[in-house]
């Protein structure tokens, strides 16, 4: 039986990339009272299923009006369970599970609201960095995510993503892959465990290598 509110957070995000009106929807979402979302969302997979959802969905809502685009991670425009929440807040926060937006994923944030202490995933999952990353693909492979498959989705998305964002210089000896593994690099267990998932995703010997990091 699906999730109540994974299935919602799936109807959003699909309304939001058509640009359609998802209001009546999105009242549901900020009427929900904690307790019961907490008591719903009862497991990491769900809790990763609802959350990359909704951050995706309201990246889309958010960003159609707002050119600034620092301001559409930081503007607090997400009602959920009548809390106010930034695309930040879900990300760091939630997703993260309280960690700094800055530090490299080693400094915890003893800030947040006790709303997203409560509501953050139960175990740090490094490949929603992908998920996350992943929304402004010409062709996400992706619809939504569902927590009876998220594991075979993520290690999709993050294979995707590495493959397409990584570059070879054999001549040079040198990899260039995406800012985000080195500015969050503690999430994924230090530098030697992201050149491991280089290494194991590409299929490649990269011993000897440097590795250099570009904006995505």
């Amino acid at each position: 039986m699906k999730n109540y509110y994974t299935t919602l957070s799936e109807e959003i995000l699909s309304i939001a990339k058509l640009e359609g009106d998802s209001t009546l929807l999105r009242r549901q979402l900020f009427y929900i009272r904690q307790a019961k979302l907490e008591k719903s969302l009862d497991t990491n997979d769900l809790r990763k299923a609802f959350w990359i959802n909704i951050y995706n969905a309201f990246f889309h809502i958010i960003s159609k009006n707002t050119e600034d685009r620092d301001a559409i991670f930081a503007l607090k425009r997400i009602k959920i369970a009548h809390s106010l929440l930034s695309l930040n807040d879900i990300e760091h926060g939630i997703l993260r599970k309280t960690k700094f937006k800055m530090g490299f994923g080693y400094i915890t944030n003893p800030f947040y609201s006790d709303f997203i202490k409560t509501l953050a995933v139960k175990e740090l999952d490094y490949r929603i960095h992908f998920a996350l990353k992943s929304i402004c693909l010409k062709n996400p492979t992706i619809d939504y995510y569902e927590s009876e498959i998220i594991n075979e989705q993520l290690q999709k998305i993050t294979k995707k993503l590495i493959k397409s964002e990584t570059h070879f210089d054999t001549n040079l000896k040198l990899i260039t892959t995406s800012k985000f593994l080195f500015s969050y690099h503690r999430d994924f267990g230090g530098m030697s465990s992201v050149k491991e998932l280089l290494q194991t995703t590409l299929e490649k010997d990269i011993k000897g290598y440097t590795l250099q990091f570009k904006n995505s």
